[in-house]
């Protein structure tokens, strides 16, 4: 046995020294740099001057429901028709409520010559006050009761609170309805307006005292652009877009048919440049979202990347305003982010030109 051990020694130490040869060495196993493109975190010129997608809106939007329910008959007015303050738009099957009016009617007259009949005897000494006190409340609720009854027949049809627009009808006729079901859709066009959504930084940063003008042009029709007024400022922000609305009305002269829903491109114009307004914009395929939802890029150190978490504003012309988390001269990955891994070495793809 001993002779075979030096044997076995040396069998064992030339096959390790082959496979060492064989084997490639160990820094060309590590994958090699992922190409990515990118760029560097410039600012952009302060400005004055801002383009908004706005929607037409109505004054205002009513969806009209009666008080009572019951058996819908009739929906005279069509959908897109206008109607007039007080036109009827909508009424339910009227004979129940006509009946229950005759019923109070004739009831409050039967509690009316109760009461009468009580107080003669009463003064003749033959019914008690209490009697007399029953009759007079039992009288009481028959009278209310019938103002209950002709206020239902009343609630029964349903009238245009304002001149409006009849948008659109929301249930069949001959539909059995409950109170305060939506019946009609009505707009207030007394006056069009035009909603734009509005970034919180811009809120935070720009003076309504420095606004020079805000201006509104429709795809079907470029050539007239239409002078706007601020309206009001909705200041509860979108639970989807986190962007506030400000709502600026059309002037009535209107030489075409606007609607509701409509479409027009809105600009304004601030009177200087916000300066102390975040300035930096990347392109929108930079940002990326970390497993929180929350928007963030990668940058670049050099050799690998790291995600950065950022807060972000409005977007335009593909880019997207970076409020916080990003400085100016920082080096970021503008395409590719998909793949990218915390810690990955990457390499430019500027440097293979």
């Amino acid at each position: 046995m001993s002779a075979l051990f030096p044997r076995t020694v040396f069998v064992a130490t030339l096959s390790a020294a082959i496979l060492a040869a064989c084997s490639p060495p160990q820094d060309s196993m590590a994958p090699a740099p992922r190409r990515v493109m990118i760029e560097t975190v410039t600012a952009a010129e302060p400005q004055s001057r801002f383009e908004f997608v706005g929607r037409v809106e109505a004054r205002q939007t009513v969806d009209m429901a009666f008080q009572v329910g019951g058996q819908l008959a009739s929906l005279p007015i069509p959908e897109g028709q206008e109607v007039a303050q007080g036109e009827l738009v909508a009424e339910l099957d009227l004979e129940d409520f006509r009946r229950a009016e005759r019923e109070a009617s004739v009831q409050l007259q039967q509690a009316r010559n109760d009461v009468e009949r009580q107080r003669t005897l009463n003064e003749r000494g033959i019914a008690s006050q209490a009697a007399l006190d029953s009759a007079e409340t039992a009288y009481e609720l028959r009278v209310v009761a019938l103002e209950t009854a002709r206020r239902n027949l009343g609630y029964a049809s349903m009238r245009a609170p304002f001149d409006g627009l009849l948008s659109r009808q929301l249930v069949e006729s001959f539909t059995v309805v409950s109170p305060g079901q939506p019946i009609v859709r009505l707009y207030d066009v007394s006056e069009l307006r035009v909603s734009v959504p509005v970034t919180e930084d811009m809120i935070a940063t720009l003076e309504a005292d420095d606004l020079i003008s805000v201006q509104a042009v429709f795809p079907f029709l470029p050539d007239e652009v239409f002078a706007l007024e601020p309206r009001e400022m909705i200041t509860e922000p979108d639970a989807a877009s986190q962007t506030y609305r400000a709502v600026l009305a059309l002037p009535n002269d209107l030489p075409v048919n606007l609607l509701p829903g409509m479409t027009a491109t809105v600009t304004a114009e601030f009177e200087r440049p916000r300066t102390d307004m975040s300035n930096l914009r990347v392109p929108v395929r930079a940002i990326s979202y970390a497993s929180d939802g929350h928007p963030s890029v990668w940058v670049f150190d050099g050799q690998t990347v790291s995600r950065r978490l950022v807060q972000t504003g409005d977007v335009r012309d593909e880019s997207v305003l970076i409020l916080e988390g990003l400085e100016r001269g920082e080096r970021i990955v503008t395409a590719g982010v998909s793949a990218l891994v915390e810690g990955m070495r990457v390499r430019p793809l500027e440097e293979d030109a």
